[in-house]
């Protein structure tokens, strides 16, 4: 239930008025004339006629204090749609790459790693000992590519967040984690074979292996702590 504050017995004047705060109000708050209310859910302070939730839209207002949502519930819910289809596939991919007990498997992967070698495109200065070799894709429902996908090479000792932006400019995906800005636009890492987000911070020799695949998604949000 939304809460008062008891008014101010002085006129407000233009360096100490308060106003509503719907956009759109401009009536002066905290005054002997006119109480401010603040709203319990948003913590914006309101007039007497704005001061009920669906008389601010409440469930479109930023609350104070708290990170900005994303925009649009649509854009979220492609996003956690989009990682949950390929955390399905990060699944029935790792049981396909899991190693088994037959000698033609060991070789068919070497053979299948021997083709990316060839295709793969990247910084010829890495040197090739410290080549790591990538499939690499961009999930179609959050992110806008040139390129769906390719195979990449990088150097192993890089952080996911440096691998993330060499892949992007190899795919021709729009990257603005540099720049700040909201979760909305940030672009994650997802690693297919270990069915999760990669943090930025980690290194590609130690959660990623030859071969591997990885999909650069929008939206989806921080990387969330397993259960």
């Amino acid at each position: 239930m939304p809460s008062s504050n008891a008014p101010s017995s002085q006129k407000p004047t233009a360096l100490t008025a308060k106003q509503c705060s719907h956009p759109q109000c401009k009536t002066f708050i905290d005054t002997l004339n006119s109480v401010g209310v603040v709203c319990s859910t948003c913590n914006h302070k309101y007039c007497l006629k704005h001061r009920i939730p669906e008389d601010h839209d409440c469930s479109k207002v930023i609350p104070l204090g708290a990170r900005q949502k994303t925009i649009g519930s649509s854009q979220a819910d492609k996003a956690r749609s989009a990682l949950g289809r390929l955390k399905l596939w990060g699944k029935e991919r790792q049981a396909a790459v899991l190693p088994k007990p037959k000698p033609s498997t060991a070789a068919s992967r070497a053979v299948a790693l021997n083709q990316l070698k060839r295709s793969a495109k990247g910084d010829a200065k890495v040197p090739v000992e410290k080549r790591i070799y990538l499939h690499v894709e961009a999930e179609a429902n959050t992110t806008t590519s040139k390129l769906p996908k390719g195979e990449f090479f990088y150097n192993k000792a890089w952080s996911i967040g440096r691998l993330l932006d060499d892949a992007a400019r190899g795919l021709q995906v729009q990257n603005v984690n540099n720049r700040g800005g909201g979760e909305e636009e940030r672009l994650r890492v997802f690693h297919v074979e270990g069915g999760r987000l990669l943090e930025f911070s980690e290194k590609a020799e130690d959660v990623l292996a030859q071969g591997n695949t990885i999909v650069l998604l929008r939206g989806v949000g921080p990387v969330a702590a397993e259960a």
